[in-house]
């Protein structure tokens, strides 16, 4: 077995009950993070809830901090999943001919546009993410003791304009969180209604781009699921916490049953010991 192509996530079962039923993962932005200081930028306030991310880690051995931090040694799993576990969505331009504000032409000739957020969902709920068309949205994160990329200076401008650098956001953490040995998927994601004549788009744009500047913009929410992809969602593992009671065995064992019966269930490394 490959564990270089896997990864790990600490949490309770209530979260794995969401996590199997919904077959989706969760991307909380950075401003309800433990660490406080990662949603935070040297220039635009508020800029950190508008990074979504959802943590895991490339540690197989069982780590007791994060059993405990994350999960608990009596109620909680953790789960493995293939690096990248999210569903590809096929978009035609048939797709789109519901949406009559903009005019659909089909460069592809028939063929599909792959996506990780489906088109149509981006125009029916007017939000945008610039990471949608990608196909790895996996980072390692840097633990660092560097101001400059702890507080990163996002902010570039000039007499005519100005970009945020979004990309410099939710990859580095204080050298005291090393012990995570975090990887993270992140995704930007900003408020922006597309069902609408692209002129009104861009100018749109051009002022939440303002308002983010200024740190008044608002997240169109306050997380985003991913869809799990089949082929990942039936290679999951799911270990069980440490000091797990009988009661929660049983419920894991039914959630495991009723939603991914494929799943492999393992008793921690650590049963008996703390």
């Amino acid at each position: 077995m490959d564990e270089s192509k896997y990864l790990y996530h600490y949490t309770n079962i209530e979260t794995l009950a969401l996590i199997l039923k919904n077959r989706t993962i969760r991307f909380n932005s950075l401003d309800r993070m433990d660490d406080l200081q990662e949603q935070q930028t040297a220039d635009v306030k508020n800029i950190g809830q508008f990074c979504y991310i959802s943590s895991w880690t490339d540690d197989s051995t069982e780590s007791i901090p994060m059993w405990n931090m994350y999960a608990s040694l009596k109620k909680g799993v953790r789960i493995r999943l293939r690096k990248n576990p999210f569903k590809i969505y096929e978009n035609y331009a048939t797709d789109l001919d519901k949406f009559k504000s903009i005019s659909v032409t089909d460069e592809n000739n028939g063929k599909p546009l792959y996506s990780l957020i489906p088109i149509t969902e981006i125009f029916e709920k007017g939000f945008y993410s610039a990471q949608m068309m990608s196909e790895n949205l996996l980072y390692k994160v840097e633990y660092t003791d560097n101001q400059d990329k702890l507080y990163p200076r996002i902010l570039n401008d000039d007499s005519e304009s100005f970009t945020l650098n979004m990309g410099l956001i939710g990859k580095y953490k204080n050298l005291h969180w090393a012990f995570q040995h975090e990887w993270r998927y992140i995704l930007n994601i900003i408020p922006l209604n597309l069902n609408q004549p692209v002129a009104k788009s861009i100018q749109d744009f051009q002022f939440i781009a303002k308002k983010m500047r200024l740190g008044s913009a608002k997240q169109p929410f306050p997380y985003y699921d991913m869809t799990i992809s089949d082929e990942a969602f039936n290679e999951m593992e799911i270990t069980l916490s440490p000091a797990i009671s009988l009661g929660n065995r049983i419920i894991v064992e039914s959630l495991i049953e009723k939603y991914n019966c494929v799943a492999k269930l393992e008793d921690s490394c650590l049963l008996g010991l703390i």
